[in-house]
């Protein structure tokens, strides 16, 4: 019988040690857009694609003005320089074309630079939080299918510790 009343009280103990931890979660979408790296981020991005649209715009013109020339003079052009003039439109079509992917893919590389910093500053805040709070877990709110209204917001926690 003592046995059973050892071997139980056992059981329950790391239970209710449990029981003393803490779960919280944190919305990043609430921190991040706060702090004064995301704004820097977003308008250096913007200023960015302004330019590769300026640039896309640019080549559409170009097209746009060798097509339409192309089709005023298309009857009075020898074979040889309708041939010429199409391998032209074509190749600004193609340069336009590749130019789109290229810079969507260098907006891409630049914006993963940019989050970088960020994110290891909100990951660090989220340490910090953690520890100092005795908190088990700190979850991202978008992963969580439940939670219990008891349940710990660390946002606000992780927003004070970012001085936002």
């Amino acid at each position: 019988m003592l046995k059973k009343i050892v071997l139980l009280a056992l059981i329950a103990l790391p239970l209710g040690a449990l029981a003393q931890e803490k779960i919280a979660y944190f919305n990043p979408g609430e921190v991040m857009v706060l702090m004064p790296e995301w704004k820097a981020m977003t308008d250096s991005l913007q200023k960015l694609q302004a330019e590769y649209e300026r640039e896309i715009e640019m080549l559409k013109e170009e097209y746009n003005t060798k097509y339409q020339a192309f089709m005023n003079e298309s009857e009075s052009l020898s074979e040889s320089i309708k041939i010429r003039r199409m391998q032209e439109i074509q190749g600004i079509e193609e340069r336009a074309a590749l130019f789109g992917e290229d810079s969507q893919q260098r907006l891409m590389q630049t914006q993963q630079a940019l989050m970088e910093p960020i994110q290891k500053k909100v990951r660090d805040a989220i340490q910090a939080v953690g520890a100092a709070n005795n908190f088990l877990y700190i979850l991202h709110i978008e992963v969580l299918l439940y939670w219990s209204p008891n349940a710990v917001d660390a946002t606000p926690l992780i927003q004070k510790h970012l001085r936002l």
